[in-house]
Order: C-alpha cells, then sequence, then structure tokens
C-alpha cells in the first residue's frame, strides 16, 4: 500500500492527557487538606501523552505516513511546546496550528481505578478560540481527504466554520468525513447538522453519540441522516466493531479481539485508519477493518496514543491468523 500524495486535513481539538491510574477509590469532593474520601490512593504514576480527538487522529495518521496537517490551536506554554514536539515527532505538519498567547493548551485529568472506571476534568483552552480567520489562504491546496473532529468542541467554528470547510473539500474533490462526538458540553444534533449532511461522505460517531442526536433511537439518527445527504453512516460500537449504514442497507464489520490495556484515544485512532484506508482507494468495510486495527495497537499499549502504530503495524496485525 503505497502513501497517499494528497494532504489530509484533521480540524480537531488539541488536549494534553494527563493520566493517573489504579486508584484504589474514584474519590468525591470535601473540603480543603488530604481526607479519606476525597484522597485515592493510585499504583500507577502519572502519565502525561497525546490528547483531543484532532491531536490524536493527526498523530495516529502521521504514524501512519499519511500527509497530515492539524487545524487546531495549543497555547504558548510548556504544555504546548510538548504537544508541538509530539506531534512533529509522528510527522505532522504544523502549519495550521494555531499558538495562542492569551489562552492555555487544553488539559484532561483522567483518573481511573482497577475495572477501568473513570473521572475526567477537562479545560478546553487554546483549541476553541480556532476560527477560519487562522486558516491561511491556499490551506486546501491539494487536499485529499477532510475530518472534523471534536464537532461540539471547536466552538469558533460550529455553524458556518464547518460548512466553509466542507465546502473547500468538496471544491479539491477531497474524501469528507465528519466525528460528531464527544457527547459532552452543547452536544452536536441532528438540526444542526443538518445543514451539512450532504457534504459529508462519511458520518462517524459511537452508540451514545448517536443517540445524542436529538432522535429518540439510534436507528432514527441513522436513518435521518442518510436521508439527510451523508453517504455513509459509521457507528462505532467498541469490543462489538462497528456498523455501515448506507441507503443500500448495513454492514457490520466485527472488533478484533485483543488483550486491552487502556481505552483511551481509542476512536480517534479508529478514525485514523479510517480515513487513511479511505484515501488508499480501499472500500469501506475494509478501511473499517484498518480502524479497527489501527485502534487495537493503542489499546494493547500502556502509553495510549504515543504507541499509534506504523502501516506495516497495522497490516500485521491484520494478517495474524488469530484475527
Amino acid at each position: 500500500m503505497s502513501v497517499a500524495p494528497r494532504t489530509i486535513v484533521v480540524a480537531g481539538s488539541t488536549t494534553v492527557d494527563l493520566l493517573v491510574g489504579g486508584a484504589d477509590h474514584l474519590p468525591t469532593l470535601a473540603n480543603d487538606g488530604f481526607r479519606a474520601d476525597n484522597l485515592a490512593w493510585c499504583s500507577e504514576g502519572l502519565r502525561m501523552v497525546v490528547g483531543g480527538n484532532g491531536a490524536n487522529t493527526a498523530f495516529a495518521l502521521g504514524r501512519l505516513g499519511a500527509p497530515v496537517r492539524l487545524f487546531s490551536a495549543i497555547g504558548n506554554d510548556m504544555l504546548g511546546e510538548q504537544m508541538a514536539n509530539w506531534l512533529e515527532s509522528a510527522g505532522v505538519d504544523l502549519r495550521l496550528l494555531c499558538r495562542r498567547d492569551d489562552a492555555a493548551t487544553s488539559t484532561s485529568t483522567v483518573i481511573t481505578d482497577a475495572a477501568r472506571r473513570q473521572i475526567a476534568f477537562h479545560h478546553a483552552g487554546a483549541y476553541a478560540t480556532a476560527t477560519m480567520a487562522d486558516l491561511p489562504a491556499g490551506w486546501d491546496h491539494a487536499l485529499g481527504a477532510l475530518l472534523i473532529t471534536s464537532v461540539p468542541l471547536l466552538a469558533g467554528l460550529r455553524g458556518d466554520g464547518y460548512a466553509l470547510l466542507l465546502r473547500a473539500a468538496r471544491a479539491q474533490g477531497a474524501i469528507t468525513a465528519m466525528d460528531i462526538g464527544p457527547a459532552i458540553g452543547q452536544v452536536a444534533t441532528l438540526a444542526e447538522l443538518q445543514p451539512l449532511l450532504s457534504g459529508v461522505d462519511y458520518l462517524v460517531g459511537n452508540e451514545h453519540e448517536f443517540t445524542s442526536f436529538g432522535t429518540a433511537t439510534l436507528e432514527q439518527a441513522v436513518a435521518a441522516s442518510l436521508a439527510s445527504g451523508a453517504g455513509h453512516v459509521i457507528v462505532k460500537r467498541g469490543a462489538a466493531g462497528a456498523h455501515i449504514h448506507t441507503a443500500a442497507g448495513t454492514t457490520e464489520i466485527p472488533a478484533l479481539h485483543v488483550a486491552v490495556r487502556q481505552t483511551v484515544g481509542a476512536g480517534d485512532t479508529f478514525d485514523a485508519g479510517l480515513l487513511w484506508a479511505l484515501c488508499q482507494g480501499l472500500a469501506a468495510e475494509d478501511a473499517v477493518r484498518w480502524g479497527h486495527a489501527t485502534a487495537a495497537c493503542v489499546v494493547m499499549a500502556a502509553n495510549g496514543v504515543l504507541a499509534a502504530p506504523s502501516q506495516a503495524q497495522v497490516e500485521a496485525l491484520l494478517a495474524s491468523p488469530s484475527e
């Protein structure tokens, strides 16, 4: 499989994830000072890794060998510098990554117990400030694919910004994809996205995100998305695999069975594998299998997205007799 010659642009959040594992319990808020109910003893040390839907996907695409640019924003601070170093190490082109003096780099602090239940604390920071005015002229030159992710989080792009991005991608003949998650904050609804869906080749989300779409059921969300013009609706179902819905029907693609160490970034690296394979001309079914395999390499590793695989690693996993 050869490297796609045209550029992939990912628009999405960029967050430094601070991960604390092995908590003996998930603490509750209490008054100042260490107390039994507000202090958790953790068996694992703090880990700092790439996070944010946009940065995760761009990092994984870079590791696969794709020519990829990330449209997002970070702060002019220590964490922003670390993020830029991570992305550059993976081969991500940072010409569309904005640096802010008046906003901090986004952070998510995730605390997980032995049963992999978790609580998270998120600061949106710089990425929420990105607008179309930050894009330089010619940003869409030789554009092969566009992914809009973190749809509810990019406050400066919701509405007209997304429409302009999709219109530019269509003019270049690029593949267009949109991941509707995460379903937090002011979630993206069908009513908001409906005017955009005729410009979206692949609409992606998990079951929870689609059931937060403002329709009564998942089935209604899928049907309404297809009726509004989305070419494919891909529902990520974790260990249960994924469903590809089109006007012609539904195809189920099972997940790969691997030993899971953590799940942070799995959905984003699925998107990376999916988009990479689509850019190589693979059919949707095979592209979803690439998404599964790319995500599987990440969930098997302790350091999350920093373990995003190379093309050769994904191919080896897909060729494994056990799969």
